[in-house]
C-alpha cells in the first residue's frame, strides 16, 4: 500500500482516500475509505474542517498522474503506423463479426467456441492499440455500420469489464454480447435502418422491436450465455423505467446491462452517420453525465476514468 499525504486543495477525481486529517464525521455519502467520483464530493471535503487527505496511490490516481484502474491499460496515443496496422485488423475483425452474426440470422448452430478467436483478437488488439479501436467509429463505412458499431461496443465492453476487474469468463461474454447486441436490427428494412433523417412514429416503433427480435434469434441457440441474452434484450432499458422493450425498473437492470447501455450510447453519439456528424468524446460524455435517469452515474464515472485523459478533457 502506497499512502501519500496531500493538502485537501490537491484532491482530484479518481483518487482513493485512505484517511482524512482533522475534524471529520463520516459522511454517509462518502464513507470512511472511498474513491473520489465527482467535483461535488471534493466540495464536501473542501468545505469541511479537514486539513489534509491521505490517498492510496495503489488504488487510485496519484497527485501528478491520471487515474489508471489496476489491471487495465489506459488508452494511449498511437503512431501513424500503429493506426494503419490496427485499422487493417479492425476491418478484418468486422468481416469476421459480420460472418458470425449472419450465421446466427440464418439459423446455423453457433457455440461460444465459435466466438473465441474473434474475442481473443479483439482483446489482443485492445492491448496493442486501444486508442484507435475505441475511436473506430470514424473508420466505418455506411454499408457496414451495424457490424462496425457492434464490434466497437464489444471492444468498449471488454475494456470496461477489465477496468471493473471482472473475471475472464464474464469479460468474454461481455465482448460476445457487444458483437451480438444489435443483431435484431438485421431484421429491420434497410430503408428504415439507414434513413437519412428523423424517423416517424411507425418507423420508431419498428426500430424499437430490434432488442426483442434479436433476443428471439439468440434464444434459439441453446448454448447462448444468459448474459449475452440479457444484454441483447435490455440494452435500451433505462433506470427511470422509460426504456424498451420491457420498461424495466432500475432494480431489474443488472450491472452488466447498465455497462452495455453506456458503451452502446457512447459509440452511437461519437459515430458519424449519413444523417449526423459524430460528437467528440468530451461532448458525448458530458451529455451522458447529465442523464442520471438513463445511466448509472457510478458506472459512468468508472467508464470515464478508464479512458484516455485526452478523451475526457474538460470532464475530469
Amino acid at each position: 500500500m502506497v499512502v501519500t499525504r496531500i493538502d485537501k486543495s490537491q484532491l482530484k477525481v479518481g483518487m482513493f482516500v485512505e484517511a482524512l486529517e482533522g475534524a471529520w464525521q463520516d459522511n454517509p455519502k462518502l464513507g470512511r475509505r472511498f474513491t473520489v467520483r465527482s467535483g461535488q464530493e471534493i466540495d464536501i471535503i473542501l468545505n469541511s474542517n479537514i486539513s489534509a487527505v491521505f490517498i492510496n496511490t495503489a488504488l487510485g490516481r496519484d497527485i501528478s498522474s491520471s487515474y489508471h484502474p489496476s489491471g487495465c491499460r489506459n488508452i494511449t496515443t498511437a503512431t501513424k503506423q500503429d493506426k494503419f496496422e490496427t485499422a487493417r485488423k479492425i476491418h478484418g475483425h468486422a468481416a469476421e463479426a459480420r460472418s458470425l452474426i449472419e450465421d446466427v440470422c440464418l439459423g446455423r448452430t453457433i457455440t461460444m467456441e465459435a466466438f473465441t478467436p474473434l474475442v481473443s483478437d479483439v482483446a489482443r488488439t485492445m492491448e496493442e492499440n486501444p486508442s484507435l479501436y475505441i475511436g473506430m467509429s470514424r473508420l466505418r463505412f455506411r454499408d457496414s455500420a451495424t457490424f462496425v458499431h457492434s464490434l466497437a461496443v464489444a471492444a468498449l465492453l471488454l475494456h470496461f469489464g477489465r477496468s471493473m476487474h471482472m473475471d475472464d469468463e464474464t469479460i468474454e461474454h461481455l465482448c460476445m454480447a457487444g458483437i451480438l447486441h444489435d443483431i435484431g436490427k438485421l431484421t429491420i428494412p434497410k430503408q428504415v435502418l439507414q434513413k437519412q433523417g428523423p424517423l416517424n412514429a411507425a418507423e420508431r416503433k419498428l426500430i424499437e422491436q430490434h432488442p426483442e427480435r434479436g433476443y428471439e434469434l439468440l434464444s434459439s441457440h441453446l448454448s447462448m450465455p444468459k448474459l449475452v441474452l440479457d444484454i441483447c434484450r435490455s440494452h435500451h432499458e433505462r433506470l427511470d423505467g422509460k426504456g424498451y422493450p420491457d420498461r424495466l425498473g432500475a432494480e431489474q437492470i443488472s450491472v452488466e446491462v447498465r455497462m452495455s447501455t453506456i458503451c452502446d450510447v457512447f459509440d452511437a453519439l461519437t459515430s458519424t452517420r449519413p444523417y449526423k456528424k459524430g460528437w467528440s468524446s468530451q461532448q458525448a460524455l458530458s451529455w451522458m453525465m447529465c442523464r442520471e435517469d438513463q445511466f448509472d452515474k457510478t458506472l459512468l464515472w468508472q467508464f470515464i476514468l478508464s479512458l484516455d485523459p485526452e478523451m475526457t478533457k474538460g470532464i475530469l
